[in-house]
């Protein structure tokens, strides 16, 4: 694999719960002690990262109340330089009904104001009172996908953040929310069991968007133990749109003593919709006629990778959509090719605690990993890797196996 510089820098009495890019240089860091008296502040910073990855300067911060959640979510809208959170007000506003959790503030080089917010969570008061732990903003920019942790998904209206979808729930723990897909207009919405694809059709301005599902994808079989779903994301390559990368954890070792596998893998289109005429039984389960079905096609595993013996926490995708890069509960950082998962590139001890938060920038560049220890590494991406591939290892494998197969015969 390639070496590459890569470079910590303290973030002092500030773990990191999630960060983005405002642009190829500029990064926004989001996190903070939470509603405790530990005088460790909650804040949204805004920092300027140089092309080698070796200077990090703070340019402007907010910082929240000590008596609201940290920062735990964020998505950034860059053509309209504002970032989308989630901040649980105090408990008192929550008691109130005004935890405007759903945050927008505007950012610049010289300061981090609020412009609005939005609640969608309805529930009582409680210690273990849900929070906004997914954000993701469509590539049109219309539509705001939010994810709490009692595992509900809401979709709004962006900048309004009027609801445009009412509140639905998961089948089991929500994990990861992203946009992608074929003109932007799919949501892939992740849940420990299961990959729901869904169709967000708007049809003009003033038109409220219908949400179809399309398609479940359920874990596959991939070990003698089980697994569940982690991360999911569209591959940002525009020739393979509805390709989509997974990481999926064994939720159990093999064994006593045996590590807890982790897996990246991509699945495909590998069939298209059956044009058989569906049984009675099936319209009667379905509630479709043949003409309704909405399926896709058949999905299946294209490729995948053990990457580690304990569970990834973190993953991401290059805008180019040719590396994944993810983060290991092992404290390792590593970096994938996404058409093959040949590994690429890994930093073995990337931090003191597993990683937080990571993302690639614009330019797939600079990758920039968080974690709770107080740290923010940045890894300089190569512009290339070298060594042999995996592709031309196997086809040389090939012809040296094809060479003694004839060999043999004389």
């Amino acid at each position: 694999m390639t070496r590459t510089s890569h470079h910590p820098h303290p973030t002092p009495s500030f773990p990191v719960y999630c960060l983005d890019w405002a642009d190829d240089d500029t990064l926004i860091l989001g996190g903070g002690g939470g509603a405790s008296r530990s005088g460790i502040q909650n804040k949204l910073k805004v920092c300027k990262v140089s092309k080698d990855g070796k200077s990090l300067k703070y340019l402007s911060e907010n910082t929240l109340s000590n008596e609201e959640d940290a920062p735990m979510t964020l998505a950034i809208d860059k053509a309209g330089k504002q970032l989308i959170t989630g901040v649980n007000g105090s408990s008192s506003l929550v008691k109130e009904g005004k935890n405007k959790h759903c945050r927008i503030y505007s950012y610049s080089d010289e300061k981090v104001d609020l412009v609005k917010g939005q609640n969608t969570i309805q529930a009582e008061w409680s210690d273990d009172y849900p929070y906004q732990k997914l954000t993701a903003l469509s590539p049109s920019s219309r539509l705001l996908a939010i994810g709490t942790t009692d595992d509900k998904v809401t979709l709004l209206n962006y900048p309004s953040l009027e609801i445009a979808i009412p509140t639905f729930e998961t089948d089991s723990e929500l994990v990861d929310l992203d946009w992608g897909g074929e003109n932007g207009e799919w949501l892939i919405v992740t849940s420990s069991k299961s990959i729901s694809l869904y169709h967000v059709k708007v049809d003009g301005e003033q038109e409220k968007p219908q949400l179809e599902l399309k398609q479940t994808i359920f874990t596959p079989s991939l070990d003698i133990v089980p697994v569940a779903f982690r991360s999911t994301k569209f591959s940002k390559n525009p020739s393979t749109p509805l390709t989509i990368h997974s990481v999926l954890n064994a939720t159990k070792a093999a064994k006593r003593g045996a590590p807890r596998k982790a897996f990246i893998v991509t699945f495909g289109l590998t069939a298209p919709p059956s044009k058989a005429p569906l049984t009675p039984e099936e319209i009667k389960t379905k509630g479709k006629t043949k003409e309704q079905e909405e399926s896709l096609g058949k999905w299946d595993v294209l490729v995948r990778r053990e990457v580690g013996g304990k569970p990834v926490t973190v993953f991401d995708v290059s805008d180019d959509g040719k590396l994944l890069a993810y983060g290991c509960s092992d404290l390792s950082i590593g970096i994938l090719d996404s058409k093959t998962l040949a590994p690429l590139l890994k930093i073995l001890h990337a931090h003191s605690f597993p990683p937080t938060a990571l993302k690639f920038n614009s330019t797939a560049s600079l990758l920039v990993s968080a974690s709770a220890d107080n740290t923010i590494r940045v890894i300089v991406v190569p512009p290339s890797f070298g060594g042999v591939s995996m592709a031309l290892i196997a086809f040389i494998l090939a012809i040296l196996i094809a060479i003694l197969a004839l060999a043999l015969r004389r």
